[in-house]
């Protein structure tokens, strides 16, 4: 049986949404401001509005005072960007400029040394990132459904999740997704939701250190895809019948 995503559009008037490019603009050099706080990287507002224009284009990042976008209306309010996004917005784009709370920037390796503190699985987070990202995903956390992330069509204004998304590398054993009552667990929380499970496995080869990673080092390893759905018989036989 073929597999296809769920893509369900949500109600009301987002079908009126005017759709924006998946990337920032980047005109006359622009390059937005961050601070890394040691969780993520914080984007603060300007008289310009930016952190609106860099959330709307792509969907980065959430608002500190919103739910969602930083809609609030609130001058205080700042941009919150993951870990992976603020890196590829960073390195990869060259739109973003990170800095310490001593107003330092910090160079790539500095901060993959800062993020793996955080999150020893970043460096194979981030890769199943870009590999989601050149497949033209709007990549959101996954947190609250106990995943990696959660990836949209267009975006969470206009769609439902299709994927709760886990990442795990070849060492299976110290992946606690990839226990099978854990697994279980996942797909049933994602079904809740009309979702399904996607599984990105990222092999490396035996002298890759992530700890000394490089964009250029990352091209090297490959992802392997795994949908995890629970076999409906009925939707089988009629999709036969038709």
């Amino acid at each position: 049986m073929e597999f296809t995503p769920h893509f369900k559009r949500k109600r009301g008037n987002c079908k009126d949404f005017i759709k924006l490019a998946p990337f920032p603009p980047n005109s006359n050099g622009l390059r937005y401001q961050g601070v890394f706080n040691g969780l993520c990287v914080e984007v603060f507002n300007t008289e310009q509005n930016l952190i609106k224009t860099l959330h709307d284009n792509g969907c980065y990042g959430k608002g500190s005072n919103s739910r969602g976008g930083p809609i609030s209306g609130e001058s205080d309010e700042s941009l919150l960007l993951g870990l992976e996004e603020a890196c590829v917005l960073a390195y990869y784009l060259n739109i973003l400029e990170i800095k310490d709370t001593s107003n330092k920037e910090i160079a790539w390796q500095a901060y993959v040394q800062a993020a793996l503190e955080y999150d020893k699985e970043f460096v194979y987070k981030l890769a199943a990132y870009l590999y989601l990202k050149s497949k033209n995903w709007i990549i959101k956390s996954g947190i609250k459904f106990g995943g990696d992330f959660l990836i949209y069509k267009e975006g969470p204004r206009q769609f439902h999740a299709s994927f709760l998304v886990l990442v795990h590398t070849s060492d299976v054993i110290n992946h606690p997704h990839y226990v099978s009552k854990n697994l279980k667990g996942a797909q049933r929380v994602a079904e809740t939701s009309d979702k399904d499970v996607l599984i990105l496995r990222v092999n490396e080869q035996k002298d890759f250190d992530p700890a000394l990673a490089t964009p250029a080092a990352l091209e090297s390893l490959t992802i392997d895809e795994t949908v995890i759905r629970r076999f409906n018989y009925t939707s089988f036989v009629q999709i036969k019948q038709k």
